[in-house]
């Protein structure tokens, strides 16, 4: 575990500089003569701010909205919409705040030979962005971008890839570990460590854009052929972390602690319903028990024979998005489980993901192992079994958790050993289902997906490219309340690039295919048939709580369950 706290001193000279830089720009004067600061000063308020904006503001108002792992409670990302000004700055944070800095050290440092080594991490970590950026909009600016342009042209989502996975290539073949390096926030200067980014990082692209051309394969097939530069514990990880300081403290902290209470910030009902398909538990450490109770009315067997019907409190209630139906049901909330629930009905997540000093995860050991388990079933390469790799990554995310002494039986549970399948846990509308049933390519991406429950532009990137996710619509998504809404596959630019670039606007709009809205498929999405939600029968359940801890009284006894009998039958 890794815990990184920033100096207020840096951060003040950092956004200083970044004045200056604004400054300079609006006299016309050279950007590049006035930065005389080495790369080891710039790159942790790089860091940092990849932080704020992409594990903190964009995660908590977009891709969190769209992994559902969790559930968060109003917004107009939140209602599968968009705000122009929020996307605009986005942009911003993005291009100017993190890519532009990252740019201008490796304008100015390339080529030096003792600057090698922290070029190549300035590389590695403009390609994770540039990543971001590309799955979030599709095709945007690049080989123009970051030039000082006023007007520049768009890339194809293709020709970016490509051209990020080439450059990582190149930097893990030029990183040296006894040449140069610098203390920094993420690997503390180990390169060997920064090497097993750069490769793993080109396995998590290549199979992201697997379908998307040969060549991203190809570079997939490469990665594994230097399968000793994977990341392979969880000291190399790439993580990093907020501060205690309060100018340091997570964006979530800040958001739902400190200024809310985190009357909003809840662990979501799709999400499980695979918790309790899977018999994961993982559950406590990534949902708290609700501060209001909720209770189960449950027929419940004894060893005689007889039955009862027994109420408890639910351990955990997971918050759908919304507690709406489709206008062409006709429905009222008579048979609706959750009706007239507040949100303190429902669990928040897990006390560690509130703490102020927060690590947030890029890449991690137990994801690394999934992404080659998955390249394996595809035949890419390795000399590792797809079932041990998928073995050890479920491993791995209980260790992190503490729970490794639980490994054993759950990789014995139905849908998580090895090519079984699962009945399902239906929703409480009873539409969509968890159910296992495709193979182990379905049960590693689940996995990876499951244990991803604080990345959330990976686990939409999965939802997008994959159809092995049964993900319910938004009944009450702006301006088309009360009807299915399906999770939106991309972001629309922003209001400013129209405007101010019109020429590469209009380039991006027609590589989209001619519109720009939230359901234009990227390339690596998959091509899926949704389903036809209003035609659809509604079955009211409760399933996800039912016989939580089992059918019996006695298995309820056996758990030191607190329980009352209502009934005997």
């Amino acid at each position: 575990m890794k815990t990184y706290i920033y100096s207020l001193g840096v951060l003040i000279f950092l956004l200083s500089f970044n004045s200056c830089t604004d400054q300079f720009e609006e006299i016309n004067t050279n950007r590049h003569e006035y930065q005389t600061i080495e790369p080891e000063i710039v790159f942790p308020g790089v860091v940092k701010r990849s932080l704020d904006y992409i594990k903190g503001d964009m995660a908590n108002q977009m891709y969190i909205q769209y992994a559902h792992h969790q559930s968060m409670g109003g917004g107009t990302f939140a209602a599968y919409f968009y705000s122009h000004p929020n996307i605009t700055n986005w942009w911003k944070y993005n291009y100017v705040d993190i890519l532009q800095n990252v740019e201008d050290v490796i304008v100015q440092f390339e080529g030096k030979e003792d600057y090698v080594n922290r070029v190549g991490i300035f590389k590695i970590w403009k390609a994770y962005v540039m990543s971001v950026v590309v799955g979030t909009w599709g095709p945007v600016p690049y080989t123009e971008s970051l030039t000082g342009a006023l007007s520049m042209g768009y890339d194809s989502e293709e020709e970016i890839i490509i051209d990020l996975l080439t450059q990582v290539n190149e930097v893990y073949d030029t990183l040296d570990i006894t040449k140069d390096t610098m203390n920094e926030p993420i690997f503390q200067g180990d390169i060997s460590k920064w090497k097993k980014f750069a490769n793993t990082l080109i396995l998590k692209l290549a199979l992201r854009y697997q379908n998307s051309s040969s060549e991203c394969r190809e570079f997939g097939k490469l990665a594994l052929q230097r399968e000793q530069d994977f990341i392979s514990s969880e000291e190399e990880a790439v993580t990093a972390s907020w501060g205690t300081a309060e100018e340091n403290w997570s964006w979530f902290y800040k958001r739902y602690v400190f200024v809310r209470n985190i009357v909003s910030f809840k662990t979501g009902h799709y999400f499980l319903t695979f918790m309790r398909d899977l018999k994961d538990p993982r559950i406590s450490k990534y949902a708290q028990k609700p501060e209001l109770d909720y209770y189960i009315l449950d027929t419940l067997s004894r060893a005689d024979g007889s039955k009862v019907i027994a109420q408890y409190v639910a351990p955990y209630l997971g918050a759908p998005k919304t507690l709406q139906f489709h206008d062409n049901w006709l429905m009222d909330d008579q048979d609706n489980p959750y009706a007239g629930l507040g949100r303190e009905s429902f669990s928040n997540v897990g006390e560690e993901y509130l703490a102020a000093d927060l690590e947030v995860t890029f890449i991690g050991y137990a994801e690394t192992c999934f992404i080659r388990a998955e390249a394996g079933l595809l035949n890419w390469g390795g000399s590792r079994t797809p079932k041990s790799l998928y073995e050890e990554g479920i491993y791995a995310s209980f260790h992190k958790k503490g729970m490794a002494d639980k490994v054993t039986e759950y990789l014995s549970n139905d849908g998580v050993r090895w090519g079984s399948s699962s009945a399902g846990v239906r929703d409480f509308r009873g539409i969509v289902s968890s159910k296992i049933s495709r193979g182990p390519i379905q049960q590693v991406i689940t996995q990876r997906w499951i244990d991803g429950y604080f990345q959330p532009f990976d686990g939409w990137c999965l939802i997008r490219r994959t159809d092995y996710f049964d993900i319910p619509p938004h009944f009450n998504a702006l301006n088309r309340g009360g009807l299915g809404t399906n999770v939106p596959e991309r972001m629309v630019y922003p209001s400013s690039e129209m405007s101010l670039n019109g020429v590469g606007y209009n380039e991006g709009v027609s590589l989209l295919g001619g519109v720009d809205y939230l359901d234009v498929p990227l390339i690596f999405s998959k091509n899926r048939e949704w389903k036809d939600w209003g035609a659809m029968q509604p079955d009211m359940n409760n399933d996800l709580l039912s016989h939580w801890y089992g059918s019996t009284v006695e298995e309820l006894d056996a758990q030191g369950v607190d329980y009352k009998i209502l009934e005997e039958l």
